[in-house]
């Protein structure tokens, strides 16, 4: 049997590739090798390469996306965007790259990916749903902050997240109490992007709850309750062990039917596909939307595997159920 060449793509240009990494190194591991020949590419804003077991480094033919090793040019079948987060992949522009030279992957497109990263956008098109959603202001670095400062005080009410509005992993991320406090919250958002959100802080329990396609249909996982030990769920809450996190989260069966019935209509809205993470808040009887994460962490710890478990599923039988669907669609 001829293996399948898949290109497993980590990295990034933001600051979240340290992530990227730790999430593509477990994905390596669930992958079936029976089955595929999985190359890790690294993708830099210098170069895209594959390193070697003995540390030889190959840059990728991008006219092709093709691979030179000694011994002999590798071609891709696949391209694996399960660990890419950030930009190229999380907003969209290297999906229109494998487009042009029809190379299929997994994963949301470029429209999806490209909504969702930007959380501005994203909630201007997802009013049509009805789903609930915080009031925000949106800032432009190149404005005036005291400017900006005046906009959020006439239109929300405090305490307020000041967000980059293009970023993941709560970089650059402050919950701000205090109107003296939001200058220097701009300052620090505006380090990781040219726009900024802010928006109003809602009271509530937070959640998340991953959405998948297979076998042709779009299916919600069981959701996860994050109780951050920090002010909000920022990245020492995330990444250093600042939380809890409950799955499958405690909630009544209509609270959980609500909020997959709510993640699987926006996943569908977005036109995500293959697997995407939408995160909420529920004050009182309401679920708000917070964002749609197109590329959701896959370390061990993570929030869609701790799902696919309380589901039931090995999270290497699902990953690899996913490849083989993205597979069968474009073979068909």
């Amino acid at each position: 049997m001829t293996k399948i060449n898949i290109a497993l793509l980590t990295g990034g240009f933001s600051a979240e590739s340290n992530i990227s990494l730790l999430s593509a190194n477990k994905v390596y591991e669930w992958i079936d090798k029976s089955f595929y020949n999985v190359w890790l590419i690294h993708i830099t804003k210098e170069d895209w390469f594959y390193k070697a077991d003995d540390g030889a480094v190959f840059s990728i033919n991008k006219n092709d996306f093709s691979l030179n090793i000694p011994s002999g040019t590798i071609n891709f079948q696949l391209a694996a965007f399960f660990p890419l987060h950030g930009p190229p992949a999380e907003d969209g522009k290297i999906q229109g790259y494998f487009d042009m030279l029809n190379i299929p992957y997994t994963g949301c497109g470029v429209l999806a990916s490209a909504i969702s990263f930007d959380k501005a956008a994203c909630k201007v098109f997802l009013e049509k749903t009805g789903v609930a959603m915080a009031k925000s202001v949106l800032c432009i670095k190149k404005n005036l902050i005291a400017q900006h400062a005046l906009e959020i005080s006439s239109h929300l009410l405090l305490p307020v997240f000041v967000k980059p509005n293009k970023n993941g992993s709560s970089y650059g991320v402050t919950k701000v109490h205090k109107l003296e406090e939001l200058e220097t919250a701009l300052l620090k958002a505006f380090n990781f992007d040219d726009e900024v959100i802010v928006e109003e802080f809602i009271a509530g329990r937070e959640f998340s709850c991953g959405v998948y396609e297979l076998e042709g249909e779009t299916v919600a996982l069981p959701p996860t309750e994050i109780i951050s030990q920090t002010d909000f769920f920022d990245y020492d809450a995330k990444y250093m062990g600042k939380s809890k996190e409950v799955t499958p989260a405690d909630l009544t069966k209509e609270q959980t039917l609500e909020i997959q019935h709510w993640s699987k209509k926006l996943f569908l809205a977005l036109g995500c596909k293959t697997l995407s993470r939408i995160d909420f808040i529920l004050n009182g009887d309401n679920f708000y939307f917070l964002e749609a994460n197109t590329t959701p962490g896959m370390t061990n710890e993570s929030l869609v595997p701790q799902q696919v478990r309380a589901a039931g599923m090995n999270v290497a039988w699902f990953i690899n159920s996913l490849i083989a669907e993205r597979l069968k669609a474009v073979t068909n």
